[in-house]
């Protein structure tokens, strides 16, 4: 029995979850209109309600014929498994209907079947729903015009009535409930769904853009460009990783990169900076943008000199393991966001090309920084200065090594 039920609940595993909702919701309509209808017989009996054996009998075939909806669903035929449903719902509504009186109050249970269209119509068969509500509307409508013209086919005492009246009125009214809980549950986990699918896409827009650029693009669609008068560009570059990555396995190579780079994402968000992108086996990050900070030079030294330790304790444990150089400069740039796909917040100006020059024009294990950046941190770090040295592009740069 268990088996069985769990087999009903599983109906349609291999649809989509909107599908596959309305596939079960049919399986337990089904289910719960054979419940309903089945102690009504018996009530007849009890009420000493003289009932042709025939209609007894058919009784039993409508019920049998809801026990097949489940079955039909089961062999994946859903439509036919729907439309069985609905048609015998209907024609047995309105036989008892016709047969019992308006006295009875059977008549009800139409205010639940229009309900029930929408608990098993998924969004696939939206063109049927209309159709649907219309024929449920059209046939109460004719049952009426039934009742002001002809009598019940079956004969039942007033008292008799009254009571199955009121036994259908509880029944609709348990009906109407039970569907208007599922309905509510229904929308309160579909709203918890939504909010949940909503953290996840701020969590994965928050690791592409910075917060406050995320907020932007989010109510206005667009980032306006940015021109910062003091921001710290920082890039590092692993030495002898090309080399290396001929004759390394490249799952490896690429795993002791990504421990890297995750290591230098901790060290960069402990001191509020910004990444800004990776570049084969360089690192970019910056401190003063998207939100300008008066220390961004400190900020960045300090976490420039995490960053060669965490290389040197990584060399300490394989003298294999590559070097890294760093350049750092300060200046004027632009940031923003470029495209329409696939976003990226960069930054544009002199100062990237500076920084990204110090970079290649430093030493392995080595913090190589410019002149302005020099300015703005040799209060709080010991530097050496290494004259000026000629840059491709630049001419003589003043340069100067943090002192590790």
């Amino acid at each position: 029995m268990i088996a069985f039920f769990k087999s009903l609940v599983v109906a349609g595993e291999e649809l989509d979850a909107h599908r596959r909702r309305y596939v079960v919701n049919t399986n337990v309509y089904a289910l719960s209109v054979i419940l309903f209808s089945l102690p009504y017989p018996f009530i007849y009996l009890y009420l000493h309600v003289d009932i042709d054996p025939l209609a007894l009998w058919g009784s039993v075939l409508f019920i049998l014929a809801y026990a097949t909806v489940p079955f039909f669903n089961r062999l994946k035929v859903y439509t036919l498994a729907k439309l069985l449903f609905f048609i015998t719902a209907l024609v047995q509504l309105f036989i008892i209907c016709v047969f019992f009186g308006q006295a009875t109050g059977l008549d009800q249970f139409f205010y639940a079947a229009f309900i029930g269209v929408f608990f098993v119509m998924d969004r696939h068969q939206k063109i049927l729903i209309i159709p649907a509500l219309v024929v449920i509307v059209a046939e109460y409508i004719l049952l009426h015009l039934i009742y002001a013209h002809f009598a019940p086919v079956i004969k039942v005492e007033p008292e008799t009535a009254t009571i199955i009246h009121h036994l259908t009125s509880v029944a609709v009214f348990l009906l109407l409930g039970l569907q208007c809980l599922f309905f509510y549950w229904g929308n309160l986990r579909a709203e918890e769904n939504l909010e949940e699918a909503r953290r996840q896409s701020d969590r994965l827009l928050l690791n592409i853009l910075p917060e406050p650029i995320a907020d932007e693009l989010k109510e206005k669609g667009t980032v306006e460009p940015v021109e910062h008068d003091s921001v710290t560009v920082v890039f590092t570059d692993f030495v002898g990783f090309t080399s290396s990555s001929e004759f390394r396995n490249p799952v490896d190579l690429l795993k002791d990169l990504d421990d890297c780079f995750s290591a230098f994402d901790a060290i960069i968000e402990k001191h509020g900076l910004e990444k800004l992108k990776t570049i084969g086996d360089a690192y970019m990050f910056a401190g003063g943008v998207p939100t300008d900070l008066v220390d961004n030079a400190t900020r960045c030294v300090a976490a420039a000199i995490e960053i060669i330790a965490y290389v040197k304790k990584r060399r300490e444990e394989n003298n294999r393991f590559w070097q890294i150089r760093v350049g750092i400069h300060t200046g004027h740039l632009i940031a923003g966001v470029i495209g329409r796909k696939k976003f990226i917040y960069d930054v544009w100006g002199d100062t990237v090309n500076t920084a990204s020059r110090l970079e290649s024009s430093g030493e392995p294990g080595r913090i190589n920084i410019s002149h302005a950046t020099y300015d703005l941190v040799k209060e709080k770090f010991r530097c050496t200065p290494r004259g000026e040295i000629p840059v491709k592009g630049k001419g003589p740069l003043a340069m100067y090594f943090v002192d590790v």
